[in-house]
């Protein structure tokens, strides 16, 4: 047992040695010492030679990776991304990822991208920014997703009105969509086979076991989320309130170019674009060799209101093709 310095058990330490104590308080002290020195040096001799050889070594913090220091001066976003390069337009396949890549796309805000896990997250989630900075200055905190919004203000985007009507609809998307989107791919066996895994398992490692564990997780994961607002899993409830959700979406849309009631998407029409792109971006007939979906379950839902197909097509042109 660790003891704090200048302490023994059974008696306090000065600056030369033992307070004056009884006979029997310093027999009591010499036991203890025994005891403990005991303890370690009667573990067997490989075991000791082990400790001999390999001695436990503190080691200085690591460098920060050399593709990191290059891109000092640029705005570097950390997503998840299976693509090369540091081109912003290559579009996350990751929802959450996503929507604040398209929001900075929509805002014109420059940055570059960095592929990265949660792991290296400030939070343990994705994405995070790294403001660029001038040569010999230090870099910039981190900026995590939560504060992304405040950030890209700062640095010219226009500030976005609060619209109550559309607050209420954020949790169509935050709920409904979000929970059909975990079901479809995580718990749909063929989906997750042919896409979770191919995503966020064989990415990670090529060892079987690793992969078996991770899979394990995602799905335990996945679970956990969908139980906190349900008693049980239901595929049929699931995807009824998505159908809900969508259809409530095509009408506030309207006929709008954006729910932002502007030339340019918002917060609110990237939220969603993150969901409908992916879903879109991997049917069958448009994937073009890359991820598909073996169930269309939810696309087929998405693809009965075909004004929220089109609408992510206007952000997509918006932020990638324009």
């Amino acid at each position: 047992m660790h003891q704090k310095p200048g302490t023994i058990k059974g008696q306090t330490m000065n600056a030369t040695g033992p307070s004056p104590n009884t006979q029997s308080s310093q027999k009591s002290s010499r036991v203890t010492q025994s005891k403990q020195s005991s303890s370690w040096f009667s573990l067997p001799a490989p075991i000791r030679a082990i400790f001999d050889t390999f001695p436990l070594t503190t080691y200085d913090e690591n460098e920060l990776p050399q593709r990191v220091s290059k891109s000092r001066s640029q705005n570097t976003l950390h997503i998840f991304t299976l693509r090369g390069g540091d081109d912003s337009r290559n579009l996350s396949p990751n929802p959450a990822c996503l929507k604040w890549q398209a929001y900075l796309l929509a805002k014109r805000i420059p940055f570059t991208i960095v592929s990265a896990n949660n792991h290296a997250s400030p939070t343990g989630a994705l994405p995070f920014m790294l403001p660029g900075a001038k040569k010999k200055e230090p870099q910039p905190q981190a900026i995590i997703s939560s504060k992304l919004q405040r950030w890209a203000e700062t640095q010219g985007a226009s500030e976005e009105k609060v619209d109550i009507r559309l607050g209420a609809y954020m949790s169509l998307i935050d709920q409904n969509i979000r929970s059909a989107w975990l079901y479809f791919l995580y718990l749909q066996p063929h989906n997750f086979e042919g896409v979770a895994c191919k995503l966020y398992v064989e990415t990670a490692s090529s060892n079987t076991f690793v992969q078996k564990t991770l899979a394990h997780q995602l799905q335990a994961a996945a679970r956990e989320q969908l139980l906190r607002t349900r008693s049980f899993i239901d595929e049929e409830e699931i995807y009824e309130s998505a159908e809900a959700a969508f259809r409530s979406l095509a009408t506030v849309l309207a006929g709008q170019k954006f729910f932002s009631r502007s030339d340019s998407p918002g917060l609110f029409d990237v939220s969603l674009f993150a969901y409908t792109h992916l879903l879109l971006s991997m049917e069958r007939q448009e994937a073009d060799g890359g991820l598909t979906w073996e169930n269309e379950a939810l696309l087929e839902i998405l693809l009965r209101h075909q004004s929220l197909v089109e609408h992510r097509q206007r952000v997509l042109a918006y932020c990638v093709e324009t």
